[in-house]
Formats: C-alpha cells, structure tokens, sequence
C-alpha cells in the first residue's frame, strides 16, 4: 500500500459531528499506513481532543478567506510535511488552503461539504471550487443535490458522495452502561428519556424542542428530556427551562465524551434541524437500536427510514414533534422494532469501515491513479 501525506484544515471553533468524522477518519488513515497533520484553531475542543489523542496539530488563527499570512504558513507546512493533499471542510479553507496547495503544487485539493447549503453564484466560489478543489466529497446525495442546483457550473463527475460511518460496536456491547448513565443521570429505569446530543444551536431546531415538552408532559408527566452538548443557545435552553418550571423532567448535560452511554440510557432521540449536515447523531443513536425522531429535510430520509427506523416531521411543527415522541413512548413494541431495524440499517450502509475504504480510495486515485 502507498502511503499518502494528508493534511486536514478545519476552523470550526466549537465542537460537533463534523469534528468527531474528522478525528475518526484521521484515525482510520493513520492506522492504515498514511500521515496525517490537522491545522485548526488554536485553544479549541477540536484542538484539545485531538492532541489527547496523539495526533500532530499545528494551531493557526484563521482569519479573512484570502489572508496572505495564513496563506504563506499554510504553504511553509505544506512544503516541510511534503503534503500530497490537502483536505478542507469549511469554503474559507478551499481558499486560503487551495491558494497555498496551488503556490506548492499539490497533487490534490479535496474539500468536505458537510452542510446541505447552496454555494452563492459569485466569483470567489467559481473560483474556489472550479480553480482551487480537484475534486469534492459530499456527505449525502442531498448535499450533491443542493450543490449542482446552486451551481450548474460544477460538473456532477466531480463530486462523489461518502456516507459517515462510525465503529458501532461501543454502541452494541455494554448494554449494562446505559443503566449506568441513568443511574448518575438520577433517573429509574422505568423513567422514559428522550434525548438530545448535538449543537445547542438554532440550525438544530433546540426552541422547537423545548416548545414540544410542555405538549409531551400533558399527556406521559412522567417522562424525562436529556440535552446534551454545548452551543450559543445554551443560556436560552436553561432560561426555558426555567420559565417552564421544568427543572425536575429537563436534564441539560453539557458536553460529555460517553456518547455511547448516552445513546444506550435514552429511549427516543430527537433532531429537529430546520437544515442538517449528516446528522452523525442518527446513526449512533441507530447503531444503540434506539428510535429517532426527526424532520424530514436534508440527509436525514436519505438516514431514518419513516415508518421503519423511526419517524420524520415537518421543520418548525413542534406539534408533530410531540406528537411522534408520545407515539414512540407509548407503544414500546413498535419502538423497539424500529430500534433493531435501525440497527441493522447501520450495519449495512454506515459502517466506519466502509466509510474509510472510501474515503481512502477516493484519496489514492487522485493521487497515484488508483481506482
């Protein structure tokens, strides 16, 4: 196998499934025989983890798309690693990263498109996607969709979509953690959880949530809402709560690593996003065979099978949020055949594995020529 020199921008400031692919993919290169770098923010949780983690990061402050001192450091490590390709997730790092890959001459620039957002008809993107990217990865065929629609000046051929994966046996072994974490969480474990693991942001839909656990409360009191991760609504999330007098069924957890544990302890996931990326979430809430709730928009069909896996709404209903959570809640059996079902689904179609040997294939053909 020839190994490749990678080297992954990501200026992400907070910390969510898009950083969480990030290191899993680097992992899975790096123990595959490749050498990856990441460039990031400095005194982020990205950077943090990944240096936990053992990985080279070399901090940068990312400022302006087209800052020639970004520029010029992007092109010196470019030049000290030998890089063969540079791999970007946001489009202002196809440009500053793709305008050092181009002064260096790299084999390839690929950038990541994660979220389901059209590219604005200006110059600057031509620029940046017809000039500066090789190739790019798209996470569903929704985001491909959006892409060509936005810009017909992009040729379909040039993009390739790559499904997430995750490992989904910390997900399947261990049963016995989820009633550990209800333990810690202070709840019994006939108490009904219903959980959120993502962004506390508004893109993730946190104020349709919190208008639809009034309506869950009336008819199931005694059920439970779990939120978990950090983000710039949090004070609004706690505030809600607040206001609602809903401090003894609302658990806000902050971020925490145990997601596997989470997923295991929670009977029903929810994800209301008015726009999504992948929705890493989904899966490993599948991959834990729970069932999910969840709007119908972006990547997320293309992940929960309605009806099947579990069950998807409209954007900005909390009244059908509500609605399919009670439903889920209240007949367990169909619950926990959705559960098995999107467990299965996983394991056939978003595997880590799988995931990587794409990645992987995609990488050595623009750089060697092998299919």
């Amino acid at each position: 196998m020839l190994g490749l020199r990678i080297l992954f921008i990501n200026s992400i400031q907070m910390w969510g499934g898009g950083e969480v692919f990030l290191l899993d993919v680097m992992h899975g290169l790096q123990n595959r025989g490749h050498q990856v770098t990441l460039v990031c923010r400095p005194a982020t949780i990205l950077e943090k983890n990944a240096k936990s983690e053992g990985f080279e990061v070399i901090p940068i402050k990312m400022r302006g798309d087209f800052d020639p001192i970004v520029i010029w450091k992007i092109a010196r490590i470019l030049r000290q690693k030998n890089i063969q390709i540079v791999s970007t997730n946001m489009d202002k790092e196809l440009r500053f990263g793709g305008i050092a890959a181009r002064l260096g001459k790299i084999k390839a620039v690929i950038p990541s498109r994660e979220v389901d957002c059209p590219l604005k008809n200006k110059l600057r993107y031509r620029f940046s996607y017809n000039f500066l990217a090789d190739y790019i990865i798209a996470n569903s065929v929704s985001t491909k969709s959006t892409l060509l629609k936005s810009a017909p000046w992009l040729k379909s051929d040039r993009i390739e979509v790559v499904y997430k994966g995750i490992d989904p046996s910390p997900y399947v072994n261990h049963p016995e953690q989820g009633m550990a974490s209800r333990q810690e969480l202070g709840l019994t474990p006939d108490e009904s959880l219903v959980g959120f693991v993502g962004q506390i942001v508004e893109r993730k839909g946190i104020p349709d949530i919190i208008e639809s656990i009034p309506v869950v409360l009336h008819q199931l009191p005694d059920a439970k809402f779990l939120f978990v991760g950090e983000g710039n609504l949090k004070h609004y999330l706690l505030d809600k709560i607040k206001e609602f007098d809903l401090d003894k069924q609302v658990i806000y957890a902050g971020f925490r690593k145990d997601i596997p544990a989470i997923m295991k302890a929670i009977d029903v996931l929810v994800l209301p996003s008015i726009v999504e990326g992948f929705g890493y979430v989904l899966v490993e809430a599948m991959a834990a065979a729970k069932p999910v709730v969840a709007t119908n928009v972006s990547s997320i069909p293309e992940i929960v099978k309605h009806g099947e896996t579990g069950l998807l709404v409209n954007v900005h209903r909390p009244d059908e949020l509500a609605q399919s959570i009670i439903t889920l809640l209240h007949d367990r059996e169909m619950a926990q055949s959705m559960g098995e079902k999107g467990r299965q689904r996983v394991l056939e179609h978003f595997t880590y594995d799988k995931m990587l040997s794409h990645i992987e294939a995609i990488f050595l053909e623009k750089v060697y020529g092998l299919g």
